[in-house]
């Protein structure tokens, strides 16, 4: 007995004369000359439901190159909600993902919540023209990943069959749906119950109705009012075309629900983001799809787009060293090629390209000088683009056009 007690208080000593020569316990580091670390855990925040699976292998690849540090994936519905929220309760995840082009990005960046990333090697395989579109003050705070477009996918087998041609003009598309309703068969799958689906779809068709310059001046000119403006006008008459040349119960379908209905074939064509492409695939389509700008008078349809999927990392995060680590990996060029070969949209990473010809009509204009343009939500005050998709996708299900009139006019000061 005698023994154990003098073995026992020499490994004792032996302990606490490492752990006063420099010991790294409390620290994160080695566990008492183990070899071992002590892990930590952060919080990934994503809103993009389309990259789940695709991020938590990435994830998992983090994990096997950095044993100490796990990367929880959070997803919930209503994501901008419940993030703003926790912003505001000084509950921020470690890392976001976020819409740095938004007007309520800026204002969060502005009020301290994101680190200050600028001059940082986290941000240094970005193309220098995605990070000057989303500087905040001549800062960064976001590290943008993807770039996302809008046009409609179209059934390349049931249109070659039914001899149709991709249209290029509104005409044109007027004829082509006509031509697809004497067969049968629906026309359009949308999901006007999903609000920012609507939001989306109406911003798009209203920049290709009017052109960009003209519908981006209606809403800052506050003397303009949506019952007189011939733009406006447009757009609803659009609108009324898409819906009534939808699916019978588009009221009350969700996005998923709009893209199993064209991904199954019970409609020919989808006006959609090329986010859409991974839950298309999924739905059991693969390559007989593909995609064309939003038709306009001109013949030469505008796309619609912005930054995508972009990160960004809390300033108050406890493990800053671990979460900048993390958003580097996700810019490491076999990362960000990864997501650009599952996820289909443009890489903002230097030396990645997207195989994606499913999109590629829509998105080699990204660069065409005079052929892609921002959303025009971009310019409107925080939390407004939220409420245009609202009253919008009001408009399509219950058909009330003074009520989104009064809407515009009130809400941009009109």
């Amino acid at each position: 007995m005698k023994s154990r007690k003098i073995w026992a208080i020499t490994i004792l000593a032996m302990v606490l004369v490492v752990a006063g020569c420099g010991g790294n316990a409390g620290k994160g580091a080695n566990d008492q000359g183990s070899g071992k670390t002590e892990q930590v855990t952060i919080e990934i925040f994503n809103q993009k439901s389309e990259v789940k699976d695709y991020l938590n292998q990435i994830i998992e690849n983090f994990e096997t190159e950095n044993p100490n540090i796990k990367v929880n994936q959070v997803q919930v519905p209503d994501s901008r909600k419940v993030l703003y929220n926790r912003l505001a309760s000084n509950d921020a995840p470690d890392i976001m993902s976020i819409f740095p082009n938004e007007s309520d990005f800026r204002t969060q960046a502005q009020s301290d919540y994101f680190m200050d990333l600028t001059g940082s090697d986290v941000i240094a395989n970005i193309n220098s023209q995605f990070l000057d579109s989303v500087k905040v003050d001549g800062k960064d705070y976001s590290v943008p990943l993807t770039m996302n477009a809008y046009g409609i996918f179209y059934n390349v087998d049931k249109f070659n069959e039914l001899g149709l041609k991709v249209p290029t003009t509104w005409a044109e598309l007027e004829q082509t749906v006509a031509a697809i309703n004497e067969k049968g068969v629906v026309p359009f799958a949308t999901s006007f119950k999903a609000a920012w689906s609507a939001g989306h779809l109406t911003e798009a068709l209203l920049t290709n109705a009017v052109g960009y310059e003209t519908a981006d001046k209606f809403f800052q000119d506050t003397s303009a009012k949506a019952e007189s403006d011939p733009g406006i006008q447009k757009l609803l008459a659009q609108m009324d075309f898409i819906r009534d040349n939808s699916q019978a119960d588009a009221a009350g379908a969700d996005y998923p629900d709009a893209v199993n209905l064209f991904a199954t074939g019970q409609a020919l064509m989808l006006p959609q983001g090329i986010w859409a492409v991974p839950m298309i695939e999924q739905a059991g389509m693969e390559e007989e799809f593909k995609m064309f700008p939003i038709p306009n008078e001109s013949g030469k349809g505008a796309v619609v787009g912005g930054i995508d999927y972009a990160l960004a990392i809390s300033a108050s995060t406890k493990h800053p060293e671990e979460a900048k680590k993390f958003v580097k990996f996700m810019t490491d060029q076999k990362t960000a090629q990864f997501l650009a070969d599952n996820e289909k949209s443009p890489s903002t990473i230097t030396g990645v390209k997207a195989d994606a010809p499913q999109t590629e009509d829509v998105t080699k204009l990204i660069t065409e000088e005079g052929r892609f343009y921002p959303w025009l939500h971009f310019n409107w005050k925080a939390g407004l683009d939220s409420s245009w998709g609202t009253e919008t996708s009001a408009y399509l299900i219950l058909k009330d056009k003074g009520a989104l009139l009064k809407w515009i006019d009130q809400e941009f000061g009109k």
